[in-house]
């Protein structure tokens, strides 16, 4: 074994032990607060299995509390609230919604964010490889993705020279940052693209309509939990409108929407996981690096495509993950 591999083993095992001394002295596990919405289970499985594999074991080395919010409620808001609250070390929210409300409802609250368009941006992180406070976690929004996302409808629909920006992500840092990406990139591709902001489930609907009513005649979609909690209707908009679509994650795609450019977000949590595993060694969670999303992937689906009348390039297909509809 490396001198470095041996070293992080020791290290490790160090820690644990560290952690198995203090149940043996009959301290109380420490407990940690874990936040996503509700239809996720595979984020919260990827999560847990990781922080055994890590070798931290739920009701012996740690207790989680689990907070799982419905999509459209006040469930999000409250349960933040609580989490926040409580006698924790640090809370786990996989989205930037909900560490933005934890944050919100308490400031000194550590926390290890699943994903977070802009970690920086949003104020979570000095910089990624140095954070420097009470935050890390994964960034979902790397320089060139929107940029990357628009090319890849073009190259999908070369016909299609107007396309509507669908943002839900909340606040206006990572909508800014992903709104200038994207007409930069357009500029250059000769194409218009006009952004719709929204920020609840009739906003989304309104949105639409707005879309349709303007004629365009594409469709990307930005980061955003509530596209993602309301992916089946933008889906479905998308699909009777024979409108080309783009999507920031794989569920769009096992909804039936036509292609996606995204991470795997259950690697994601596995990340978090690791970064939590490590706090609970005693790390600061400041001085964790926060790290990008390390892998991207190209979905296509050509049921969706056929559907419209598309068929994808195979310069495109050859690069794919290609699906032939939804439940992928």
């Amino acid at each position: 074994m490396p001198l470095q591999s041996r070293r992080r083993f020791f290290l490790a095992a160090a820690a644990t032990l560290g952690l198995h001394r203090a149940r043996a002295e009959g301290k109380p596990p420490p407990r940690i607060g874990f936040l996503s919405g509700a239809g996720y289970p595979e984020l919260e499985q990827a999560f847990t299995s990781e922080l055994r594999a890590q070798g931290v074991h739920e009701d012996r080395d740690v207790f989680i509390e689990r907070r799982l919010a419905r999509a459209n409620t006040d469930d999000l808001r409250l349960m933040a609230r609580e989490l926040a609250s409580a006698d924790l070390v640090l809370v786990v929210p996989t989205a930037l919604p909900a560490a933005l409300l934890v944050r919100e409802a308490n400031p000194r609250m550590p926390m290890v964010i699943g994903t977070c368009p802009g970690l920086v941006a949003n104020g979570f992180a000095n910089t990624l490889e140095r954070p420097g406070g009470i935050y890390t976690g994964i960034d979902e929004l790397p320089p060139g993705v929107t940029e990357k996302r628009l090319a890849l409808l073009k190259a999908a629909a070369p016909g299609v020279t107007r396309v509507a920006l669908l943002s839900t992500t909340p606040g206006t840092v990572a909508h800014g940052i992903q709104l200038a990406d994207a007409q930069r990139a357009a500029a250059e591709m000769k194409i218009e693209v006009r952004p719709y902001r929204a920020t609840s489930l009739d906003e989304i609907r309104r949105a639409l309509d707005a879309i349709r009513a303007d004629g365009m005649q594409g469709l990307q979609n930005f980061q955003g939990g509530l596209s993602l909690a309301n992916r089946q209707i933008i889906v479905d908009f998308a699909a009777a409108r024979r409108m080309p679509a783009i999507y920031q994650a794989r569920l769009f795609v096992a909804a039936g929407g036509l292609m996606a450019w995204a991470p795997d977000q259950s690697e994601q949590l596995r990340i978090a996981a690791r970064m939590v595993a490590r706090i609970l060694r005693g790390a600061s969670p400041g001085d964790i690096a926060a790290v990008y999303a390390p892998r991207y992937e190209l979905l296509l689906n050509t049921a969706a495509a056929r559907a419209i009348g598309l068929e994808f390039p195979r310069a495109l297909l050859d690069q794919a993950g290609a699906t032939t509809g939804p439940g992928v």
